[in-house]
């Protein structure tokens, strides 16, 4: 059987759009903190998800060039994004949709990491003092 985006359970896709700037926070964490305030793909996951939902943007994914393993989210993690789900579909019923589940925080994902790069990267300055802003604002 072909995995499509409901049915897989153990992989999140980054699409190919994006990933530069998943590249770039996660390598500028290792240079200095301030200019990569992420230490993980999954951290720029989760917030780029969560723009992603506050601007009620979905992308599907075209063309992955990135991924990793679902095992990586914590509990907190993946509480985040079952409530985006349930507020996506409106069905609590999605729950038992592990892929499903996935698949709506990539596309929340793959619209907020725009959101990320304009905010993070394009403002100028360290990128996590414009975090810290984004965040507060």
């Amino acid at each position: 059987m072909a995995e499509t985006a409901y049915t897989r359970t153990d992989r999140v896709y980054i699409d190919e759009s994006g990933s530069e700037v998943y590249r770039q926070l996660k390598s500028a964490a290792n240079v200095q903190p301030e200019d990569g305030p992420f230490e993980t793909f999954k951290d720029i996951f989760m917030l780029a998800a969560c723009l992603g939902f506050r601007q009620g943007r979905r992308v599907p994914t075209n063309k992955a060039d990135s991924e990793f393993r679902v095992s990586v989210f914590t509990a907190d993690d993946l509480a985040i994004l079952k409530a985006l789900a349930i507020a996506e579909t409106g069905d609590v019923d999605v729950l038992t949709r592990e892929g499903e589940i996935l698949a709506i925080a990539e596309e929340y994902a793959n619209a907020g990491i725009h959101e990320v790069r304009a905010y993070l990267l394009d403002e100028g300055g360290r990128a996590l003092w414009n975090l810290v802003e984004l965040v507060s604002s």
